[in-house]
């Protein structure tokens, strides 16, 4: 009797056991930024993919619970980590999977477009219609050149008849004709172009109004998380929150290969598709389905001045990176 008890009582703590140390796994799988792991390796890389995980760690439940038919310590485990998958895929949807809509624009809104060209290979003419149709006064170009972005901004011109002033910064110090050019439609007055980021790897590019109302601007394009660079990324990314939350009214968008799972982000501004229901709808890559891929584009505003009213992704041939379409309007 005594020793059938004793069989009971470490039978039941072998299952403990397992449920924490199950259940502590998933749960800093499901959420590193929790735990200050989201820019730490594995998790870096894993924390852009919410929906794949989130199946993950459901698969690895039904998994646990199978194996609870013949092992019934490990129900209790499968139980928790289903939790944790459901819990993590419901924070998912809650950011916003749609691809969204632009309400009409009011006297006032500014409509931000944000396209990275994938080495001046995106189409331009389709990316010069989508700039019209949506009306986008502010255009991030990440990986373009400067020829590029003045064709891009001539097209404009001949099919709306909207003058775009053309702004470029290369990248790594003008080694490579890449660069982030940054258009801004002449109705926002004139612009001069500021070196906020110099020196910073890769290329933000920056402008200011030099007449009239309009809001500082930035083109976004960070250091990607890759290996041997994971130290310039975790510098660079909270670097552009930091000029947002720092400039009045500012705006600024691009790629900056982070999600708002990452240390940085929106920092002291707010994200336009988190706000209205796109913020978990991927960006990169196309080749996947966007429920399944990376939210790394983005359109940040200083919260205190802009409030996103509609933001919309969409593609754009011959580009890795779906382009982010935000408007924003005055606050009261």
């Amino acid at each position: 009797m005594h020793r059938t008890a004793h069989r009971s009582r470490r039978a039941r703590a072998a299952t403990a056991a397992v449920t924490v140390v199950v259940t502590a796994g998933a749960v800093v799988a499901a959420a590193p930024d929790r735990f200050g792991l989201a820019d730490a390796r594995p998790f870096v890389w894993v924390v852009p993919f919410r929906v794949p995980l989130g199946l993950g760690l459901a698969g690895v439940a039904g998994v646990l619970g199978l194996a609870g038919l013949r092992w019934r310590r490990a129900l209790p485990a499968a139980a928790a980590v289903a939790v944790v998958a459901a819990a993590s895929l419901t924070a998912t949807a809650h950011r916003g999977l749609s691809a969204g809509e632009l309400p009409p624009a009011r006297e006032g809104d500014v409509t931000v477009l944000a396209s990275n060209v994938l080495h001046a290979r995106a189409d331009r003419d389709a990316l010069a219609r989508l700039v019209v149709g949506t009306g986008a006064q502010v255009v991030s170009l990440p990986e373009a050149t400067d020829a590029y972005a003045r064709d891009v901004a001539a097209r404009v011109e001949a099919a709306s008849g909207r003058s775009l002033q053309v702004f470029f910064t290369g990248d790594r110090g003008g080694r490579s004709r890449e660069g982030t050019a940054l258009l801004v439609d002449a109705g926002l007055g004139e612009y001069r172009q500021t070196d906020d980021f110099a020196g910073s790897p890769t290329a933000v590019t920056t402008a200011v109004p030099v007449d009239g109302d309009g809001p500082p601007l930035a083109a976004v394009h960070t250091t990607a998380p890759v290996p041997g660079l994971l130290q310039e990324w975790s510098r660079e990314v909270p670097a552009v929150a930091r000029w947002c939350a720092a400039n009045p009214g500012a705006l600024a968008a691009g790629d900056f290969n982070a999600t708002l799972d990452h240390p940085g982000l929106p920092g002291g501004c707010v994200d336009a598709g988190a706000a209205t229901g796109t913020g978990a709808h991927g960006t990169w890559p196309v080749d996947v389905p966007a429920v399944l891929g990376a939210t790394i584009d983005h359109a940040v505003a200083d919260g205190s001045a802009w409030e996103a009213v509609g933001t919309g992704v969409r593609e754009v041939p011959g580009t890795d990176h779906r382009a982010v379409v935000a408007r924003w309007r005055p606050t009261p």
